[in-house]
């Protein structure tokens, strides 16, 4: 009891009068407004003094930079119709040390072998055992393929999206496209020679990481700030289609080494089609390098009699001849120097200037060259650009060769006036000859329309300016001459004949030079290079052979291919005929012909129409299907069908109201609806 009285004498009790509860009060609410003061103090010091500090502290923490990866640009004809494009595939990524840690190995060998059969097992293996904690296999997966990976969820399996370039006309004029490496870098053609307006810039974006997720600060940068520039092509993917059809049957016909078709536009040097072969599908492994060669252009040959052309155009040009002139052509041989003999096919008496042509007489351009002399031969020559790589964008361009003036031996200056002694490519010939057809003006050949940003604005390209060469009277009287060599009965040119409309050209059979000297006794180049309509060229056509098997004249081999061609480029281009008439085109033969529409037309179906040559007919009469024609094709052919038509819209036929086919009765019009190339 004492214990307990003591106890209770120490702990007294709590104060309960009204003094000291407000006195407690007062207490508590000020050590907790200082801590409030405190907590704003130093909220404050974070937030406004020392702002900068704590959130440069949080970004190097957080913000991290987002690498935007660039994409290529795309590669278009001249009515953007898309011929190399950039598609995104997968790439699968392995961690084998996880895939290993986690007993997962044989389960990701067999997915992995289960997507591609094809593919070396001992190549996934090998991956799998490497003590690594990243492998990205070499296989590219589409969609489906990825959703299959997604969809298993491995441990230590991811995918990576990798661009991946497309090229959907397959060999449609792939030697001017050429083809990406491996590391996604131009090295052929076009994408080699463009390469830095194409392949984009890697584009950073801030965005903050945690916990494995990324916060973009700015949201989603715009992929077109990393995309490439497209270019757009002068080529024409219908005559493309075209020259690669014909050049098929040539090479069917006569299994030559090689061969080439050049379409060029003289009023500008823009190449409308080029065509070489063997050639190859960009989207496939190259089995022979010599596929990927681009005979137009990368290679030269002895242009033979067409220079005879130039030779001619020189000597009026300096005032040696005249056009009236007559030449004495020696009954078909002239011993020209003690050691060397000038030869003709035929022995020949006296011909004008426009039959020495017709008939390709060596011996009076030989006479021709004597008055020009050998000095203003190798002026000329150079001044039509011989012996120069070529300003085009293509790689690998060959300048030919032009000896030295100085170097020429007493029998070379001869040789030249008539195309021996020398070489040039067929793009140089066709270049040369296109001055003819242009008045005399000569235009850098080109295979690029323009370059365009990601806001469709032309980027400047530095492109030499038409130079004119020879006077334009000087231009035609040549250009006349030649109708005579393939309208006359002594032309040496009657298989370039087309319907309707008159043709200047020259063709060519020249030797080929032998390793051991000389000239090969049977093997020979084989040419004809033409413009058309000959009183206001629209084209320039170039047909060249290497070695064809079973003739070897440019007449026999290179000419009807020509003819064929022009034949069909003239109907595509709407070129009135002499007689000033126009070719009406078959609504069904358009049908057939129909380009390609640009990436992103829907045609009715979602049937995209075939290239040129490659699209089935589908109606037999009726109302034609007016998608992926212009504006002027669709207008002719609804005038074939009879019908009546209401354009909406300009640009590329997209879609139509009334279906293609049988036509109801009473359907008189049909409503078609147009959009301007993308």
């Amino acid at each position: 009891m004492n214990l307990l009285h003591r106890h209770k004498e120490i702990v007294k009790p709590m104060a309960t009068d009204l003094g000291s509860v407000r006195l407690r009060s007062l207490v508590v609410a000020a050590v907790l407004g200082v801590s409030m003061l405190g907590l704003v103090w130093r909220a404050y010091q974070v937030a406004v003094v020392r702002h900068e500090h704590f959130a440069d502290l949080g970004n190097r923490q957080q913000l991290r930079t987002y690498r935007v990866r660039a994409s290529r640009g795309d590669i278009v004809d001249r009515n953007y119709i898309a011929l190399a494009v950039t598609d995104r595939m997968h790439k699968v990524v392995l961690n084998p040390r996880l895939i290993a840690a986690q007993g997962a190995t044989e389960a990701v060998y067999e997915t992995v072998m289960g997507l591609f059969p094809g593919e070396d097992p001992a190549y996934i293996r090998d991956e799998l055992s490497r003590d690594k904690a990243y492998r990205m296999l070499r296989m590219r997966l589409d969609d489906a393929q990825a959703r299959t990976i997604r969809d298993a969820k491995l441990p230590g399996v991811r995918l990576e999206p990798t661009p991946h370039r497309v090229y959907p006309r397959k060999l449609l004029a792939s030697q001017v496209l050429g083809r990406v490496s491996a590391e996604g870098s131009g090295n052929l053609g076009i994408e080699y020679g463009l390469d830095e307006f194409l392949k984009g810039r890697d584009a950073m974006s801030p965005a903050y990481f945690a916990r494995g997720q990324k916060l973009l600060v700015d949201g989603h940068p715009d992929p077109s700030v990393s995309r490439g520039h497209t270019v757009v092509l002068s080529l024409d993917s219908a005559l493309q289609a075209m020259a690669e059809e014909e050049i098929n049957t040539l090479v069917q016909n006569w299994t030559p080494v090689s061969a080439s078709v050049l379409v060029l536009d003289p009023r500008n040097g823009e190449v409308l089609a080029m065509a070489s072969r063997p050639t190859f599908d960009p989207n496939h492994k190259i089995d022979d390098i010599d596929q990927t060669v681009n005979y137009a252009v990368n290679r030269a040959f002895e242009p033979g009699s067409t220079m005879k052309a130039i030779t001619v155009a020189a000597a009026l040009e300096q005032g040696v001849i005249r056009r009236d002139e007559s030449f004495f052509c020696e009954n078909g041989r002239w011993q020209y120097t003690d050691k060397h003999a000038i030869r003709d096919t035929k022995p020949l008496e006296w011909l004008s200037i426009a039959e020495i042509l017709a008939v390709s007489s060596n011996i009076c351009t030989t006479k021709i060259y004597d008055r020009l002399r050998r000095r203003n031969l190798d002026k000329w020559v150079r001044r039509f650009h011989f012996g120069e790589r070529p300003a085009i964008e293509l790689p690998g361009a060959t300048p030919g060769k032009v000896d030295d003036e100085e170097k020429w031996s007493d029998i070379q200056g001869a040789n030249i006036s008539f195309g021996q002694g020398m070489s040039a490519s067929p793009l140089q010939v066709a270049s040369a000859f296109a001055v003819l057809a242009n008045g005399g003006t000569y235009n850098a050949p080109t295979v690029v329309r323009a370059v365009l940003d990601h806001d469709g604005n032309e980027v400047p390209l530095d492109r030499p300016e038409p130079e004119r060469l020879i006077r334009t009277a000087t231009a035609n009287t040549v250009l006349e001459m030649l109708e005579q060599v393939v309208h006359s009965k002594k032309g040496t040119g009657k298989n370039a004949r087309i319907d309707g409309y008159r043709v200047a050209g020259k063709t060519s059979t020249a030797q080929k030079a032998s390793k051991s000297g000389g000239y090969a006794e049977d093997e020979y180049f084989a040419s004809f290079v033409g413009a058309v309509p000959a009183k206001d060229p629209r084209v320039v056509i170039l047909v060249s052979v290497d070695n064809p098997v079973g003739g070897h004249y440019g007449n026999e081999v290179a000419a009807p291919t020509f003819a064929r061609l022009a034949q069909r480029v003239m109907l595509h281009l709407g070129v009135p005929r002499d007689d000033g008439s126009r070719p009406t085109p078959d609504p069904l033969l358009l049908m057939t012909n129909n380009t390609k529409l640009v990436d992103g037309f829907a045609p009715i179906g979602d049937v995209e129409p075939e290239l040129p040559g490659t699209r089935p007919i589908s109606v037999d009469g009726g109302l034609p299907d007016f998608t992926g024609l212009s504006l002027v094709e669709a207008l002719d052919a609804a005038e074939g069908a009879g019908v009546e038509l209401l354009a909406q819209g300009t640009g590329i036929a997209v879609m139509q109201d009334v279906p293609p086919g049988p036509m109801e009765q009473g359907t008189h019009a049909v409503t078609v609806f147009f959009e301007p190339p993308a």
